[in-house]
């Protein structure tokens, strides 16, 4: 980060290690640092060295980082990627995992080759789309993911429709009103499902459809995670590519004002977290692989550096009342 910032002023950049046990050699060159006292006594920060016709450059870039310097806190969404159970895209790490996250994590496996993903979800919607299809009724398929529907498709390609919003549902028009279900998308939130659902049920009072048990909630789980680490945090940076819906998605659920979505390092500079405490990190589907460790590495060396973890898991089970108990 500090690189690039010098880059930006004009500077040539030379990355190098500095031993404070090195015996200095006659020269013009000037180190200028700041640093602090780590729990193990060690110094730890940064240091930029500059020939006297480029000190400005260092002792301007000291002073402007230095405004960062300060003990913080990073708060990262653990976070599943997003549920694939209908998606052929090459699998990757299930999580993302800092260098000082000693917890294990599990990690997707890939299919038999030219074999699709899937959850229990999936295969009930499939089956219910396959069975509404089959005794005659218009299959509406609530979803946005072009693979995951086009799969629902295939199981009764005459019988279904798509609707990805309450407004297209509030306008649809069917054949025989009276003979009509829904299925929703596996890996939809179900906050994005239920306005759609509501819209329909509007429309078509005799709907029928799937029972809630069939919706995957991996991808609500991981919009929940993403809004509970953020919660009191200053800024949140979500890793991973600007365009991707993913990354949207997640930044749209980060409660911070100072919400960015990155993909380079380069891209966290002095005035976006200068005066940022608490730090929220969200890995979205397409985070380059070790941005997240260099994020940490980096912070690492602007103060005393806690790392922590929140994550959001929604399992079925029976509603069990605890007893209170006396203070």
């Amino acid at each position: 980060m500090i690189a690039v910032d010098l880059r930006r002023g004009g500077g040539k950049i030379r990355r190098a290690s500095l031993s404070l046990q090195d015996t200095p050699r006659p020269g013009t060159a000037k180190v200028y640092t700041a640093s602090y006292v780590d729990r193990a006594g060690q110094a730890v920060g940064f240091a930029i060295g500059a020939h006297a016709n480029e000190a400005h450059l260092a002792t301007d870039a000291v002073a402007r980082w230095c405004r960062a310097l300060r003990s913080r806190r990073l708060v990262v969404a653990d976070v599943e990627r997003p549920c694939l159970c209908l998606d052929f895209a090459p699998p990757r790490d299930a999580r993302t995992v800092l260098p000082s996250q000693t917890q294990e994590h599990r990690s997707v496996l890939p299919p038999p080759h030219g074999q699709p993903r899937q959850c229990p979800a999936a295969a009930m919607s499939l089956e219910d789309t396959r069975t509404y299809a089959q005794r005659g009724d218009t299959v509406v398929l609530i979803g946005e993911s072009e693979d995951a529907v086009a799969a629902l498709k295939a199981e009764g390609p005459d019988h279904t429709v798509v609707v990805r919003s309450a407004v297209e549902a509030a306008a649809l028009d069917v054949p025989r009103p009276e003979r009509i279900s829904f299925v929703v998308q596996p890996g939809l939130p179900t906050e994005e499902a239920m306005p759609v659902l509501a819209a329909l049920r509007e429309r078509f009072p005799l709907l029928r459809g799937h029972h809630f048990d069939a919706l995957c909630h991996r991808s609500s789980d991981r919009t929940a995670a993403a809004s509970v680490a953020s919660t009191g945090a200053d800024v949140a940076l979500v890793l991973g590519e600007p365009a991707d819906a993913d990354s949207a998605r997640l930044a749209r659920a980060c409660l911070p004002a100072r919400t960015r979505i990155i993909n380079r390092l380069d891209q966290v500079g002095p005035g976006l977290i200068e005066s940022a405490t608490t730090i929220a990190l969200v890995p979205a589907r397409t985070a380059p692989a070790r941005l997240a460790s260099a994020v940490e590495q980096a912070l690492t060396g602007l103060g005393p550096l806690t790392v922590i973890s929140r994550s959001v898991s929604s399992r079925p089970g029976i509603l069990r009342l605890r007893r209170e108990t006396p203070c």
